[in-house]
């Protein structure tokens, strides 16, 4: 309905679009004919003491050879086979004292828009019939004949109807077909889309009632990938309306992290007593599997300190420059070991912030070494510090690792979310883009993480300069 309203607003406007077409050539028309009387009189002004003839002269036989002529003009699909331009002028007065047609000399004009308004100096125009029984009418358009530098006469052309209605009734024809081949197509694409965007669903829909009453069922491959995702978000809050998601994957996660490194330090202690001449390299595993331990509780504490707070002290006068710089330095084995290295982009050095620089360390810190733990080797990790909008300082760490899984974006940031590392393939504690996220939030700043192209991860915070 919307559609078709559109469409017959639009065909009702064809008709004053050619309208003001034709207006603006038969204004253009008029100018020059004027003007070819202008410089007839500015060539013999003798000829103004007998200016009807002098028009008479200039314009009878133009008009009646035209009158004569015929000719073949096919105008796109329309055959022209005459003339029908018509001209009258008039004196000062508004009498008219040439008419291509004849019929008009000497009647008086002076109240008629096209007259009247010109010998005002204005712009004369007017849609008038030509005769009483005459149904469309036509076009009238008027231009003043000036001879020093007073208007002497106005000079209008008139364009019938008729010989425009024909040009308006095809442009609406064809209107209408490119309108309907339009709409066809629409309703064929609008159909196809809807059965490709509903099918998904009633897959969804069928799986979900399946869940309800409680089935086993396959999730359903579904092609749109917000219908995929959406999915996924029912299956685990069907988990978390059971009452297992969080404490299963808190437990478990904890469980499995101080699992595995109790297990190679029991192993590696088994071997140490059986092999005593592998000492350092048991010794080495040891400390290794313990400090992962001790890492894992020390960032259990932190985040546990976090979420308990509202609020924290802001009170330091931090320049954000070198404080990376001073995080920097605990990672220089770990660059070299890696052959990664870091650059770091600072529009401005001196750039301060107020804040806690205990925890925006510790926040910097996360992202840098997330960054290196997800890097290949010979990797470049860029570290950019640039004045963003609202007053803010936006600190970003882009780094050439893979990318983050599409599903996996928005919860990097949650407790115990971790992805494995492409060097080793075991993942963390799952902790660390969580602290940051607790700390962004107490100092009132932004944090955005977003995959690069072709390949890589950008980390952003924003923090507020006061």
């Amino acid at each position: 309905m919307g559609f078709y309203y559109l469409i017959d607003k639009t065909e009702d406007s064809i008709r004053p679009r050619y309208m003001e077409t034709v207006e603006e050539s038969l204004n253009d028309t008029a100018h020059i004919l004027s003007a070819v009387v202008e410089e007839q009189l500015k060539q013999n002004p003798r000829a103004f003491a007998k200016f009807q003839n002098t028009l008479h002269s200039l314009f009878s036989p133009v008009f009646e050879n035209t009158n004569k002529r015929s000719f073949n003009a096919k105008i796109y699909s329309l055959l022209k086979t005459n003339t029908d331009i018509q001209v009258y002028i008039t004196d000062e007065k508004g009498i008219v004292i040439f008419d291509s047609e004849v019929y008009r000399k000497g009647l008086d004009y002076s109240k008629f828009n096209d007259v009247y308004l010109t010998l005002q100096g204005k712009y004369g125009a007017r849609s008038s019939k030509l005769l009483d029984k005459e149904g469309e009418g036509a076009l009238f358009v008027a231009s003043p004949i000036r001879f020093k530098n007073r208007i002497v006469g106005v000079l209008t052309v008139i364009k019938p109807k008729t010989g425009v209605i024909p040009f308006i009734e095809e442009a609406k024809r064809k209107f209408w077909r490119i309108s309907l081949l339009v709409a066809s197509a629409i309703a064929i694409l609008f159909s196809l889309l809807a059965y490709l965007f509903f099918r998904p669903i009633l897959s969804l829909s069928q799986y979900v009632t399946s869940l309800r009453k409680k089935e086993k069922a396959v999730f359903p491959k579904i092609g749109i990938r917000e219908l995929n995702e959406l999915g996924k978000e029912v299956d685990l809050l069907v988990e978390e309306i059971e009452g297992k998601k969080y404490i299963e994957s808190y437990v478990q996660t904890l469980t499995h992290e101080i699992k595995s490194p109790l297990s190679s330090i029991l192993a590696s202690v088994e071997l140490l007593q059986s092999h005593p001449n592998e000492s350092i390299r048991l010794t080495k595993n040891i400390h290794e599997e313990a400090k992962r331990i001790q890492n894992l509780i020390e960032q259990m504490l932190e985040l546990s300190s976090l979420e308990g707070k509202k609020s924290i002290s802001l009170d330091d006068s931090i320049l954000l420059y070198d404080l990376v710089q001073e995080v920097l330095v605990n990672f220089q084995s770990e660059m070299e070991w890696k052959s990664v290295q870091i650059f770091v982009h600072c529009e401005n050095r001196k750039w301060e912030l107020k804040g806690n620089r205990n925890y925006l360390y510790l926040a910097i810190e996360n992202l840098i070494r997330n960054s290196i733990d997800f890097a290949n080797k010979n990797d470049v990790i860029n570290i950019e510090i640039k004045e963003g909008s609202e007053g803010f300082l936006r600190f970003s760490v882009l780094d050439e690792g893979q990318k983050i899984p599409d599903y996996a974006l928005e919860r990097v940031t949650e407790k115990f979310y971790s992805l494995p590392r492409p060097t080793n393939n075991r993942k963390s504690s799952g902790l660390g883009l969580s602290i940051v996220s607790q700390i962004v939030d107490l100092h009132g700043g932004t944090l955005e993480i977003q995959n690069r192209e072709p390949r890589g991860v950008s980390v952003s915070i924003g923090f507020p300069k006061n």
